[in-house]
């Protein structure tokens, strides 16, 4: 495996932000499936959610310390069963040595001894994957897949291309398309001839044809953009690089490595947005990004900033929308229409 490093490499750095999880909802899974039964819960690795026609329905906790296993679908022993948002937790639990990645951060893994004890390593070069038990050089996280708290071997729409679909086995998705002139339908799980849901367009999340991970560019990083950018902090030492909007998605940084460098473009996990203010990415209720908000996220429709939520964006079309009086207030989370603002930064009015 290599010597233990805590100290995340400039070219780790590059390809993936540090620190953030998995960004599916098990709202956003459930969309995706035509079957029914249980998902994993991205922020408790003991609690599951119920999926029924495309949508949660109900949700709990595995008793007794148990671990949900997305997988399987079951509750499982701690000492058997991996926990998919905790390292930590697992360690605790393994009963032999073990190598684990480690959740909430894609360049790291962790290595259990067995005893309950664990010892965080960083890879060089690449991110981290759980499947080949090794560092290898990706684009974007191995395990930001929307498979990773679902069941083993059942089909799932992709939310970053409509109308293809992923397969899952094993918290793993392989993307595929259906033949030509075809569209996968997720509220079916077939292929079929029409799709008034993509439109003709290969994707609905607002990513196709702006920017691709590890594109440069010279104007990047300008000196006045990198000076307020967020520092980044890494074992209590602070680095010269920084990561800057690219000014033009609510999703989409450069990676400077100082003022005036050339920018290395990336993106953020499927589901959160660029916040500037704190170079890190976030969910998007929390930050009103001024741009297409509906980018990078797969949901049917977003609130508009600086209307307090009052008006929303339908994401398939780009049309705006109110709703009713007598519940005026857009809840993007929960995709509702409810009689009080949800509180979130995006329905704050402009300074």
């Amino acid at each position: 495996m290599g010597a233990f490093n805590a100290r995340i490499g400039v070219l780790a750095a590059c390809l993936l932000m540090a620190a953030q999880a998995s960004g599916y909802t098990m709202e956003q899974m459930c969309a995706q499936w035509s079957g029914e039964g249980y998902v994993g819960n991205p922020s408790n690795c003991r609690a599951w959610g119920y999926c029924k026609g495309q949508m949660l329905v109900s949700w709990g906790t595995c008793p007794d310390d148990y671990i949900y296993n997305s997988q399987t679908g079951i509750c499982a022993d701690a000492s058997t069963t991996i926990c998919s948002t905790s390292a930590t937790k697992t360690c605790e639990s393994a009963a032999s040595p073990m190598y684990v990645a480690n959740p909430m951060n894609c360049t790291e893994y962790c290595y259990c001894d067995g005893k309950g004890g664990l010892e965080y390593g960083a890879c060089q070069e690449g991110l981290y994957s759980a499947s080949s038990i090794s560092c290898i050089y990706a684009n974007s996280c191995p395990q930001d897949t929307i498979c990773r708290f679902m069941q083993s071997n059942i089909y799932v729409g992709d939310p970053d291309n409509c109308g293809s679909y992923i397969a899952c086995l094993n918290g793993y998705g392989t993307s595929a398309k259906c033949a030509d002139n075809l569209f996968y339908n997720a509220a079916t799980g077939m292929c079929q001839k029409a799709s008034v849901t993509c439109n003709g367009d290969d994707s609905n999340s607002g990513n196709a044809g702006q920017f691709t991970v590890g594109y440069t560019n010279s104007s990047g990083c300008p000196a006045d953009y990198f000076k307020a950018s967020e520092e980044i902090t890494v074992d209590g030492e602070v680095q010269d690089y920084k990561y800057v909007s690219d000014w033009t998605t609510c999703y989409g940084f450069y990676y400077c490595a100082n003022a005036g460098a050339t920018g290395v473009w990336n993106q953020c996990p499927t589901g959160t947005h660029f916040d500037p203010t704190k170079g890190e990415c976030v969910s998007p209720a929390a930050y009103a990004c001024p741009h297409n908000r509906c980018g990078n996220i797969n949901n049917p429709f977003m609130a508009v900033s600086d209307t307090t939520c009052n008006t929303y964006t339908v994401c398939s079309t780009g049309a705006t929308g109110n709703c009713p009086t007598t519940a005026q207030f857009y809840d993007e989370i929960h995709n509702i229409c409810t009689t009080k603002n949800p509180g979130y930064a995006v329905c704050e009015a402009a300074a």
